[in-house]
């Protein structure tokens, strides 16, 4: 471990790359947050489509900030490096279950995405306790975040003639962004790698 990771704050926390309580860590964790309200308003129904649009602008803005936030604050820690795509997989998975059951996503999608979901997580947590490395997001995994994004919210205000273009778009990205981490979780897994 470098010694920037070794020192601690005034009140014991470690900072450097270990740090948790960042302002790009925040906003990730304020995607979080906005899973709540936005499923409240999707269950509510026609009657509150603009608070549907508002919370995911709300959750994609964020989005974009937090890397935004680290790169310019000089902020990129490990924990940064959970956090953002965890709160991505949690509004994502979220908001697709309570979609499928109350806007007609097709079930594939929720199965496509739980399971790609389910077996980077595990991988991820396989790689992290073997090697000591937590894999950050790739191209693969912000393009499936953004479509499904956009298929989201789609569904999530009815808004229908996005949906032809997105649901076979979102399945092609989200079956390549799993090839792509098993790809590099099986070239950081190597010896010697």
């Amino acid at each position: 471990m470098s010694a920037e990771v070794q020192e601690r704050d005034s009140e014991g926390f470690e900072i450097g790359s270990a740090r948790f309580w960042t302002a790009s860590n925040v906003v990730s964790l304020l995607r979080v947050v906005l899973v709540a309200p936005t499923i409240y308003y999707i269950l509510a129904g026609e009657g509150y489509h603009w608070h549907v649009f508002g919370y995911v602008m709300l959750m994609v803005i964020s989005d974009v900030l937090d890397g935004t936030l680290a790169r310019a604050r000089k902020e990129i820690t490990e924990w940064g490096k959970i956090i953002d795509p965890l709160a991505d997989k949690i509004a994502i998975d979220t908001i697709s279950i309570v979609l499928w059951y109350d806007r007609g996503l097709p079930l594939w999608v929720v199965v496509a995405v739980l399971g790609r979901d389910l077996l980077i997580l595990l991988g991820a947590a396989l790689l992290a306790s073997k090697v000591r490395v937590v894999p950050s997001a790739n191209v693969w995994g912000k393009a499936t975040t953004c479509v499904m994004a956009a298929l989201l919210l789609s569904y999530g205000v009815d808004y229908h003639p996005p949906k032809v273009y997105l649901l076979p778009l979102a399945g092609v990205l989200i079956a390549a962004s799993f090839i792509s981490y098993a790809y590099r979780l099986r070239v950081l897994n190597r010896p010697g790698a």
